[in-house]
């Protein structure tokens, strides 16, 4: 509708995605930029907020400057656990990914809220972080978590790889244990149920968003656009 084509830049570590985006915003390869993640002290992000060039963040930014579009993290967080208290749970582990990434920060800070305001210990020893996303990780930290734990009465994840590792533990140790995980579509896993996070949403505010900074650019205007998008849990 717009007659713009999407160019996808990615890398196996830091620098060879700094070097793909130096490329583009130097060589002016594309209009605009959209980073699908969010973390502290992002060299790439700073390059192209230095730079003037137009792009946002699908996440969260510390930074009141840059231009975003996300979900309440935190609130998404909290709700989770809170589903999980509700029905009576009160040894409720956490796996996140890496604590540099936003969107891990936020849902296990809605995590202790929740445990806090329902007057449920916060220990430490029933929260995991895995460096990668990977089906792999869910299973080791659920291993751990019941070595350390055998009460252990329901797991979020905030990943549904994670979330594939921690149920296949649960189904070979014959498990009775419910699980939560974060995703945009019903995943294919025995979960009590997911926070759906609208990724359709996400993506279509993103795009019409990034289309006004542009506009925006070529006109010389500056405005920084924050927008949130509302989450759901979906009972399986």
């Amino acid at each position: 509708e717009n007659h713009y084509a999407i160019q996808i830049a990615t890398g196996k570590d830091e620098k060879e995605r700094l070097k793909a985006i130096s490329q583009m915003v130097y060589g002016k390869r594309v209009d605009g930029l959209i980073f699908l993640y969010a973390q502290e002290e992002d060299p790439l992000v700073k390059l192209v907020a230095d730079e003037q060039f137009p792009f946002l963040i699908l996440g969260k930014s510390l930074s009141p400057f840059i231009p975003l579009v996300d979900n309440d993290n935190v609130q998404a967080g909290f709700d989770a656990t809170e589903y999980f208290i509700k029905k009576g749970c009160k040894r409720i582990a956490f796996i996140g990914g890496t604590k540099k990434l936003f969107v891990t920060q936020d849902r296990l800070k809605g995590y202790e809220l929740a445990l806090k305001q329902h007057q449920l210990p916060i220990d430490p020893n029933l929260t995991y972080f895995a460096t990668e996303f990977l089906e792999d990780n869910g299973y080791r930290f659920s291993k751990l978590l019941f070595e350390h734990d055998p009460n252990i009465d329901a797991i979020i994840t905030i990943d549904s790889l994670l979330a594939a590792g921690v149920c296949d533990y649960i189904a070979k140790h014959q498990l009775d244990v419910p699980v939560l995980s974060f995703d945009s579509v019903n995943p294919k896993l025995n979960l009590a149920a997911y926070v759906d996070i609208n990724s359709l949403e996400l993506g279509r505010v993103s795009f019409e968003t990034i289309l006004q900074i542009i506009n925006d650019a070529k006109n010389n205007k500056q405005i920084c656009y924050r927008q949130l998008i509302g989450h759901k849990i979906i009972e399986k």
